[in-house]
C-alpha cells in the first residue's frame, strides 16, 4: 500500500477553525473520485508533545500501489483539487502544506 500524506503545519486563521475543519472534511468525498483510491483520512491534531512539529492536520490518501498513486497524481482531477485548496482551504490556514509519499507495511491483529 502507498499513502500520500499532506501535512498542514501551522494553524487556522483566527476565528476560522470551524470553517477550516468543515472545508477539509468536505474534501474527503471529493478525493474518493480518484481512480483506484482505497480510502482517505483526515487527522486533526488534538495535542502535541513537547518538541513535536506544529501539525494542525494530516490528510492521507491510500492506494494499493505506488503506480496507482502516481497515476492519480497525473490526472486533471488532481489539478482541480489543487485549485479547490487554493480557493477554499488555504485562505483559512496560516502555514505550509507539504507532502510525503509513504510505502506502508502493515500488520493487523484480530482477536
Amino acid at each position: 500500500m502507498f499513502i500520500r500524506c499532506a501535512y498542514f503545519t501551522g494553524k487556522p486563521v483566527a476565528g476560522k477553525e470551524a470553517a477550516l475543519k468543515k472545508s477539509l472534511q468536505a474534501t474527503l468525498a471529493a478525493y474518493m473520485k480518484f481512480e483506484k483510491i482505497r480510502s482517505v483520512q483526515l487527522l486533526i491534531a488534538k495535542e502535541h508533545e513537547e518538541g513535536a512539529p506544529n501539525h494542525y492536520a494530516t490528510l492521507q490518501l491510500c492506494f494499493d500501489s505506488e503506480a496507482d498513486l502516481q497515476a492519480a497524481l497525473a490526472t486533471p482531477f488532481r489539478q482541480e483539487m489543487r485549485a479547490h485548496f487554493v480557493d477554499n482551504v488555504f485562505p483559512l490556514f496560516e502555514g505550509v502544506v507539504k507532502h510525503i509519499n509513504c510505502d506502508v507495511h502493515e500488520l493487523v491483529e484480530t482477536r
